[in-house]
């Protein structure tokens, strides 16, 4: 039996440390559909792909199970086992006080253990008042244990850009770091899905620098349409981060955005950016319903306020259909 989620809260009735908090029994399937945020607890997860978990138990625990040295909130999301690959976006949320066992709110940062090791994951944004770090952006990820943990002791590496560029018919993968500690490895990780990634080329690190690493690598054979790219870092003890997904497109004629997960049904637009610029949405009547600048991207955008039927998103000349459920 498989359940199509278009939107579920679950919430933790007891104050148990470790308490279960969704159980997906062998044979049952649970299918977040793409775009549709999920929440358990305090933590909601937003894949940009349809996202199905299946015979595991997701939990609530003051501890981790798999060892970090790094310090991390008393606060740990486990899976039973490790899920899916997950694409999208994951809020977590927390309580001040004891919870946080010291760390400072500006440092937290997402960690994800995928069954085989921890990763960091750079945050798009921190909310001290409302208490959550949300990140964007997250690709092909199996989810085990997740938690929040300090930014400075986390990241064996420091990233300062990623840049994907075109070089004629090939891709320019350009990445910068501002500090290293015992970094071995960086993979350049390639994927036409977003979800499904590839390791195409493996980069010796510094190891350890405290001043700007420049690195670059040349992707001879990109495919037709929509290529994802990442780096992931890897240290002498196997642990890894990831730097920000990058994206280009290889086609006859650039598209400027694609939309992913459409027909929308949980009253958030979900657009991939390729290239800033002025974006205009429209009635079928063709009233102007909204017009604002765009950069390069991810966008969520909140279109609950829109009644059901078909809309069109413009930029320049063209023009996509979007249906609101």
């Amino acid at each position: 039996m498989k359940i199509i989620v278009n939107f579920l809260l679950f919430i933790i009735s007891s104050g148990a440390i470790n308490a279960q908090i969704v159980k997906v029994s062998s044979g049952s399937g649970l299918t977040i559909l793409a775009g549709t945020p999920f929440t358990i607890d305090k933590l909601t997860i937003t894949p940009s792909a349809d996202f199905t978990i299946n015979d595991l138990i997701i939990s609530k625990s003051s501890t981790a199970i798999h060892a970090t040295a790094n310090p991390y909130i008393s606060r740990v999301y486990q899976f039973s086992n490790h899920s899916n690959h997950f694409s999208g976006s994951i809020q977590f949320g927390y309580t001040d006080g004891a919870e946080l066992n010291g760390i400072a709110e500006n440092l937290l940062t997402l960690n994800i253990h995928n069954g085989t090791g921890w990763s960091s994951h750079p945050a798009d944004s921190r909310d001290g008042t409302n208490n959550f770090v949300l990140t964007n952006s997250l690709a092909g990820i199996a989810l085990s244990e997740l938690t929040l943990a300090s930014q400075l002791l986390s990241l064996p590496v420091t990233w300062l850009t990623f840049n994907a560029t075109k070089q004629n018919s090939g891709a320019k993968l350009e990445w910068t770091t501002v500090f290293e500690q015992n970094s071995k490895y960086f993979f350049v990780q390639h994927s036409n899905n977003g979800v499904t990634w590839t390791n195409i080329a493996l980069i010796p690190a510094a190891g350890n620098s405290s001043g700007n690493r420049y690195y670059q690598y040349i992707h001879q054979d990109p495919v037709k349409g929509v290529n994802f790219y990442r780096i992931m870092q890897t240290d002498l003890d196997n642990s890894s981060n990831y730097s920000p997904v990058r994206t280009l497109m290889f086609d006859e004629k650039q598209q400027p955005f694609i939309v992913l997960g459409n027909p929308v049904s949980n009253g958030f637009l979900v657009l991939q950016i390729f290239m800033p610029c002025n974006m205009a949405m429209y009635s079928t009547d063709g009233r102007l319903l909204w017009k604002r600048f765009m950069n390069s991207g991810i966008e969520h955008i909140d279109v609950s306020r829109y009644s059901g039927g078909t809309y069109f998103l413009n930029v320049n000349n063209v023009t996509r259909k979007i249906i609101l459920r």
